[in-house]
C-alpha cells in the first residue's frame, strides 16, 4: 500500500507563533488595530469546529490506514510463510534425494543389474508396500496379486534393506503434500486479498471523505464567522444609534438654554427700558394665547421658564407705574 505524501489532512492546522491569519485564513483577532473581535479570546468555536473536523478526518484516514497497513502485513506475513514452506519442501526433496543415492549405492554394493528381475521385483514390491500403506500407488489388480506371491515366496536382503529404506520416504514426502497444499491456500489468500484491493481504493476514498469532512467543516465555520460579523455589525449600529440619540439629546438641552437665555435677555432689556416692559409683557401674552396646541416636554420646561419670567416682569412694571405716580404727584405739589 502506497499513501500519496502530497495529501495533507491537516492543511493550515499549523500556523506560526503569531500568525496573522487563523486556519480558514480569517485574519486572528489581535493581527492588526482594525481587525474585528469575532471571538472570545478563551473560547473560540471556530477553532473548537475546525478541531473538531481535523479530528474527525484524521480519524476516518488514520482507520483506514490502520485497516490497509493490517492487510499489508498480514499479505506479507503469508508471503514469508510461503517462503518457510518453500525451504521445508526443498529440505525433505534433499532428505528423499538423499535416500535414493542411498538405495543406489546398495544396488552397486549387491552388484544388482538395473535391467535384472530381482530389479524389477523389487520396483514392484515397493509400489506393493505403498500400497498396504494405504499411500499413493499404480498397481494394477495382476500386480497386487504378483507382488503378494512375491512376498510370500520370500525377498532377497537387498530387496529388504531398499524396501526399508523406501519407507523412511514416506515422511519426508507427507511433510512435501502438507507444506505444498498450505502454500496453495496462501498463494490463493493472497491473490483473492489483491484482486478485491483493485475493486476498492480505500485509501484514496477515506483521503476524500476527511477532504469532504473539512469542507463541510469550513462552509459551517464560514457561516457561523458571518452570523459573528452580522452580530457585531448589528451592535455597532446600535452603538450608533445610542451616539446620535445622546448627541441629539444634548443639541435639543443647549437649544433650551439658548432659547432661556434668549428670553432672560429680553427680560433684562425690557427690566433697563421701562417703555418696552408693557410691550414685553403684552408680547408674551400674545404668544401664550396662539399656542393652543398640546405642548411637548421641552415646551412645558420653558413655559414654566417664562411664567416666571413674566411675573418677575409684571412685578416689576407696577413697581414703576408707582414711581410714575409719585413723580406726578411730586410735580403737582411743586406747582402748587
Amino acid at each position: 500500500m502506497k499513501v500519496n505524501q502530497n495529501i495533507n489532512i491537516f492543511a493550515g492546522a499549523d500556523t506560526a507563533p503569531g500568525s496573522a491569519v487563523n486556519a480558514f485564513g480569517f485574519k486572528n483577532r489581535n493581527s492588526a488595530p482594525a481587525t474585528v473581535n469575532f471571538l472570545n479570546q478563551n473560547i473560540d468555536p471556530i477553532a473548537q469546529k475546525r478541531a473538531m473536523a481535523q479530528k474527525k478526518a484524521y480519524k476516518v484516514v488514520s482507520d483506514t490506514f490502520a485497516t490497509e497497513k493490517k492487510m499489508d502485513d498480514d499479505l506479507k506475513a503469508r508471503a514469508d510463510r510461503i517462503d518457510q514452506l518453500h525451504a521445508q519442501i526443498a529440505a525433505a526433496k534433499r532428505e528423499i534425494q538423499s535416500l535414493d543415492e542411498e538405495e543406489e549405492q546398495l544396488r552397486e554394493q549387491y552388484n544388482v543389474d538395473p535391467d535384472s528381475q530381482e530389479q524389477k521385483d523389487l520396483e514392484l514390491l515397493k509400489q506393493y508396500q505403498r500400497f498396504k500403506a494405504h499411500r499413493p500407488n499404480h498397481l494394477s489388480k495382476e500386480e497386487i496379486e504378483r507382488a503378494a506371491e512375491l512376498e510370500k515366496q520370500g525377498i532377497t536382503e537387498y530387496q529388504e534393506r531398499v524396501l526399508k529404506k523406501d519407507s523412511y520416504k514416506y515422511s519426508f514426502e507427507d511433510e512435501i503434500s502438507k507444506a505444498q497444499g498450505e502454500v496453495y491456500k496462501e498463494s490463493a489468500t493472497i491473490r483473492a486479498t489483491k484482486s478485491e484491493r483493485l475493486k476498492h481504493h480505500a485509501m484514496l476514498d477515506a483521503v476524500k471523505e476527511a477532504e469532504s469532512i473539512l469542507e463541510a467543516a469550513n462552509d459551517e465555520t464560514i457561516g457561523m464567522l458571518i452570523d459573528e460579523a452580522k452580530d457585531h455589525i448589528d451592535e455597532e449600529q446600535e452603538e450608533e444609534l445610542e451616539e446620535a440619540k445622546e448627541k441629539k439629546e444634548e443639541e435639543k438641552e443647549e437649544e433650551e438654554k439658548q432659547e432661556i437665555a434668549k428670553e432672560r435677555k429680553e427680560m433684562m432689556e425690557a427690566l433697563a427700558d421701562p417703555e418696552k416692559a408693557e410691550e414685553y409683557q403684552h408680547k408674551h401674552k400674545e404668544r401664550e394665547a396662539l399656542d393652543t396646541a398640546p405642548m411637548t416636554e421641552q415646551l412645558v420646561r420653558m413655559d414654566q421658564v417664562k411664567s416666571d419670567v413674566q411675573q418677575e416682569v409684571a412685578d416689576i412694571v407696577t413697581q414703576m407705574k408707582l414711581v410714575v405716580e409719585d413723580v406726578k404727584g411730586i410735580k403737582v405739589d411743586e406747582q402748587v
